[in-house]
């Protein structure tokens, strides 16, 4: 009988591992997903910006601006839902000026297209 229950008891380890491991799996492509999702979202906020600056400097009609200005605040709250999603995306969007869209469209053109050339970027910026 000892046999059946090292049996079981290895059973049990072999369930409990493999359960941990598809948990590892499953927390791992949610990990993906969101990255991409933040990639994306970064994409479409650096685009609106830039779009936005060259209407700027173009001295486009008010309704252009607007619209592009309206892309440009929701890019901006969908980036910012992504990355903090215990902020209010509300918050941030109101607050958004035609000034800061210039100066983030200047520091997106600045920023490398290489994720570790980022991370080097974002250590100098720091120290």
């Amino acid at each position: 009988m000892n046999g059946k229950n090292s049996q079981t008891a290895s059973n049990d380890d072999l369930a409990a591992a493999l359960a941990q491991f598809n948990n590892g799996v499953t927390a791992s492509r949610q990990l993906d997903k969101e990255a991409k999702a933040i990639a994306k979202a970064e994409k479409r906020r650096d685009s609106a910006a830039q779009k936005l600056k060259e209407i700027m400097d173009n001295d486009a009609d008010a309704a252009d601006r607007a619209t592009l200005e309206e892309e440009y605040r929701t890019a901006v709250d969908e980036w910012t839902r992504l990355t903090n999603p215990n902020t209010d995306a509300a918050e941030s969007g109101d607050e958004r000026t035609v000034e800061k869209v210039d100066e983030e469209a200047t520091t997106a053109e600045e920023l490398p297209d290489d994720p570790a050339q980022e991370e080097k970027t974002e250590d100098q910026e720091t120290a």
